[in-house]
């Protein structure tokens, strides 16, 4: 049902009304508590959430039972006590801050999260949209949220878990939509917004940006692309195995629709191995991972462009030796595709993945270098001084995130997504001193 522009009005109001009361009296420790709770309740193999999600995300989203199952421990695996203080302090430099003056430095500050945040989420994965929504509450915010039409569900049913461990801490959150052709009721979400988190594509985020307040703290998070370098160091025949079911794991969890799902993976020569050796491996490791976690349905246009593809190359590499293909046996499971051309090739997704030779780190970012200003994260293997060499250069290009091959869809909670913070930039700073 979509909500009205009064439905939104009122929907403010109360939660502006409950993370009053909550600022009032509740302490950081107890928020990150409740949060840890309903994290911890999601993982239990029995947990009621899961189960629903596994059978109402499958359906909206496209994945697959196992691949939400998956989602929700990668997803929810993150939020311990720990890992929730460790990002206050890290971006607050004391989680304190959120209920008192703290001493920094030589003045005494406090840290108040916006009295309201909208977000506006995005379809392809869930991680995101989740991970937003645990930012406002941080930071005791009221937080009107909008999900995308490909995924109402995993908001939603966080937000019920919420309400089942704390009921008051979930009152200050709100989950309405409404077609994004209802200019008036998007106005009236974010007239009175302090921050506005939004995921989406390129002209959401611009046209959205232009509706915000002026003085909102305003960050989007566009379409992004990765990829993966293996050194030569890398390619033994020890290492082959866990090195493939690493990469394998990186491009098909969430059936590689996120930003952070590699296109390409570089692989050096003059290993031990070759780069093509690799590919055979990683192939190997690809069907092992689609039998346990099957990738999700496919619309007609994706299945299309998946046919088209792998029979296009199958026919070239019939009479082209730099070319190689390796496919699943049942049609678009998978697919790696092995090729001496070095460019770098953006995917058609859905766990079709390019394998590519270098002959050096510094050719990798020639190929690259046309495309830096949409890439999030590359892996690397080994995660030795070498790639942390290669971090440095690509840090100066304007890549944000650099990381061992196999973590790739794994960000801690205090990486800078996209680069930024994502708790430090929302705060109104107030010192005493």
């Amino acid at each position: 049902m979509s909500a009205t522009v009064e439905q939104v009005r009122e929907a403010i109001i109360r939660m502006r009304a409950a993370r009053d009361h909550v600022l009032a009296h509740r302490s950081t420790p107890t928020v990150i508590a409740a949060l840890a709770e309903t994290a911890r309740r999601w993982l239990a193999v029995d947990s009621p959430w899961r189960a629903r999600a596994s059978e109402q995300a499958a359906e909206s989203l496209g994945f697959s039972p196992a691949m939400v199952n998956e989602i929700v421990d990668l997803i929810f695996g993150q939020w311990t006590p720990e890992a929730l203080g460790e990002l206050l302090d890290k971006e607050l430099g004391d989680r304190r801050v959120l209920d008192e003056f703290q001493p920094l430095g030589r003045l005494a500050s406090r840290a108040i999260g916006p009295r309201l945040i909208t977000h506006i989420l995005a379809g392809n994965v869930p991680a995101p949209g989740l991970v937003s929504i645990l930012s406002g509450l941080l930071l005791r915010s009221a937080n009107l949220v909008k999900p995308a039409a490909r995924d109402p569900v995993f908001p939603r049913l966080f937000l019920e878990s919420l309400t089942e461990v704390d009921a008051e801490l979930a009152a200050c959150v709100a989950v309405l939509d409404w077609p994004r052709t209802e200019t008036a009721v998007t106005q009236a979400a974010l007239a009175e917004a302090e921050a506005v988190l939004v995921c989406g594509d390129d002209r959401t985020i611009a046209a959205l940006r232009a509706m915000a307040p002026a003085t909102a703290v305003f960050m989007g998070y566009g379409h992004k692309i990765s990829f993966a370098v293996i050194g030569r160091e890398a390619m033994t025949e020890e290492n082959l195995p866990a090195l493939a079911r690493a990469a394998a794991f990186d491009v098909s969890v969430y059936d590689q629709q996120g930003c952070l799902s590699p296109h390409v993976i570089y692989v050096e020569e003059r290993g031990a191995l070759s780069p093509r050796k690799f590919a055979g491996a990683l192939a190997t490791a690809m069907a092992e991972y689609q039998q346990r976690v099957p990738r999700g349905r496919l619309s007609v246009e994706e299945a299309a462009t998946l046919t088209t593809l792998r029979a296009g190359y199958q026919f070239r590499a019939e009479s082209d030796r730099r070319l190689s293909v390796w496919a699943g046996p049942q049609p678009n499971d998978w697919l790696v595709v092995y090729e001496d051309d070095p460019s770098f090739s953006p995917s058609c997704l859905n766990r079709m993945v390019y394998v590519k030779p270098t002959d050096g780190f510094s050719r990798v970012l020639d190929n690259v270098r046309r495309y830096v200003p949409l890439i999030s994260t590359v892996g690397v293997a080994p995660f030795d001084e070498r790639a942390r060499a290669l971090a440095r250069e690509l840090a100066e290009m304007g890549v944000t995130r650099v990381c061992p091959l196999g973590e790739m869809q794994q960000p801690p909670l205090t990486w800078h997504h996209d680069g930024r913070p994502n708790l430090a930039a929302l705060v109104r700073w107030t010192d005493v001193g």
